[in-house]
């Protein structure tokens, strides 16, 4: 097995615990039957995954004596041919690694046509998720179904739609942007026949999913779930702590873009980035609003819009450390490794990817070309001395994350607001909208003291104002725009 265990057990060691592709178990009581929904996991994780047995998880990740590693490794090998459906193919070895054995067992990803993998006993389905192992739903196993042949669910007609429900603004502009952009189009005089050409609408002009999503008027209507939904977070908040700012973004694709793209924006940090060659020093967003712009757009035209993923919306999170985009439905016809790579693409909707590229925005079309998105985000990250983004895909669900932790470039204020203490950007963050004193209080864990001093402070320097009028019990205060 062509395998860097070192490296793999130093990362587990440093991380403290499994991730989404390692698990390792101690094994010491002999195979433990915890690993059967490990393994049925990553035969439904792109990639796959890797069990190692003979390490103590509660103890740094030590080895531990494993009793008859031989008969372990075999007892996998045995478990994956008869305790799942399809079979598991697997590859298994004894590695010695400080001076102890450990079995080491790589599980291979199923084809897309033989998932989901399901135990036998029980005939439950299992998907990972960060460090563990989660039972997959029936509305989520057909998730998995349905893409064993190309999902063509953006071509469907919308039932209940009409033509009126498209935007004819829209239609319009959309028409001469296609007729300026492809000669054949240009040939074709007729409208609605360049409509039914692009697959805006099916042969009795009703609106196909792609069509309403790219051109409607207001495409929830009927899709409810084709949303964005944004939350901007404190650092280490829980999940039932109140978003500093949440929102979400309807509408048909261009006008969510544009809005998602606005709200990241009006709540990112400025960065001064210095170029080592030249020493011209520039001011960037944190983070730039081409990577913002290209990975929203990337996950709006992506997204499964299978039956499974109908309650499910692109979710957007920011916080002071994080940048986080999640759409339902994980990469299709391509693999993380090859994101980026010229003229390679996840065309999992690919007639509403053909119609948006004929589809404009305040900064241009939906999609400008075929695989440009990741391209454009790694140069705009780099630009701004920014790490690149990572990607996970979970089969279900894709995630893709920014680091803004990064210090290479000097976070500072927008040139057109004062200087701020860090403790008034804390309240400027928090302030997103009216609120009163005891209500920031509360959201930023200080005394209301504190508090009426840090907005004192801002008021002398013109970035906030009193809206309450004084006398009151409590004084409202916004930023000022």
């Amino acid at each position: 097995m062509d395998l860097d265990l070192a490296s793999v057990i130093d990362r587990l060691r440093t991380i403290g615990a499994d991730t989404t592709a390692i698990e390792a178990k101690s094994a010491a009581g002999g195979l433990p039957q915890s690993v059967i929904p490990t393994m049925c996991a990553f035969a439904n994780l792109p990639g796959g995954g890797l069990v190692i047995l003979g390490l103590d998880e509660a103890n740094r990740f030590s080895t531990v004596p494993l009793p008859g590693a031989a008969n372990l490794a075999a007892g996998l090998a045995s478990m994956a041919r008869s305790a799942f459906e399809p079979p598991l193919q697997i590859s298994v070895d004894v590695e010695i690694f400080e001076k102890r054995e450990l079995v080491v067992a790589r599980v291979h990803e199923l084809p897309l046509t033989a998932k989901p993998c399901v135990v036998k006993r029980t005939g439950q389905a299992y998907l990972r998720f960060f460090d563990g192992d989660y039972t997959l739903s029936r509305l989520e196993m057909d998730g998995f179904i349905a893409n064993r042949t190309r999902p063509r669910f953006d071509e469907a007609e919308v039932i209940g739609a009409d033509y009126a429900d498209l935007d004819p603004d829209r239609v319009e502009d959309f028409l001469a942007t296609a007729r300026a952009n492809d000669r054949r189009f240009a040939a074709i005089r007729d409208d609605r026949e360049l409509l039914r050409r692009n697959g805006v609408v099916s042969s009795d002009d009703v609106p196909t999913v792609a069509g309403l999503l790219s051109l409607g008027v207001h495409p929830q209507q009927f899709l409810p779930h084709c949303n964005i939904r944004a939350a901007l977070l404190a650092d280490g908040a829980s999940p039932t702590t109140r978003a500093l700012d949440s929102t979400t973004f309807t509408g048909p694709l261009p006008a969510m873009l544009d809005d998602a793209v606005a709200w990241v924006a009006r709540n990112s940090r400025h960065r001064l980035v210095s170029n080592q060659r030249t020493g011209h020093v520039t001011e960037v967003l944190d983070p730039p609003v081409t990577a913002a712009r290209e990975l929203i757009s990337n996950a709006m035209v992506h997204r499964d819009l299978s039956e499974w993923a109908s309650s499910r919306a692109v979710e957007l999170r920011m916080t002071g450390s994080m940048f986080t985009l999640v759409n339902p439905g994980g990469l299709y016809g391509i693999s993380v490794e090859r994101l980026g790579i010229h003229r390679l693409t996840s065309a999992r909707n690919r007639r509403l990817i053909e119609i948006c590229k004929h589809v404009r925005t305040a900064d241009g079309n939906v999609v400008e070309a075929i695989a440009s998105g990741i391209p454009a985000t790694l140069a705009s990250l780099r630009d701004a001395g920014m790490p690149e983004p990572r990607f996970f895909d979970q089969g279900l669900m894709f995630t893709v994350t920014i680091d803004r932790t990064h210090k290479e470039g000097q976070l500072i204020p927008s040139m057109s607001t004062p200087r701020l203490t860090p403790a008034e950007q804390e309240l400027m963050t928090a302030l997103v909208r009216e609120m009163d004193v005891h209500e920031l209080a509360a959201l930023l864990g200080v005394s209301v003291n504190a508090t009426q001093k840090r907005l004192a402070s801002l008021r002398s320097k013109g970035v906030v104002a009193m809206t309450g009028g004084s006398g009151r019990e409590s004084t409202y205060a916004r930023a000022v725009t």
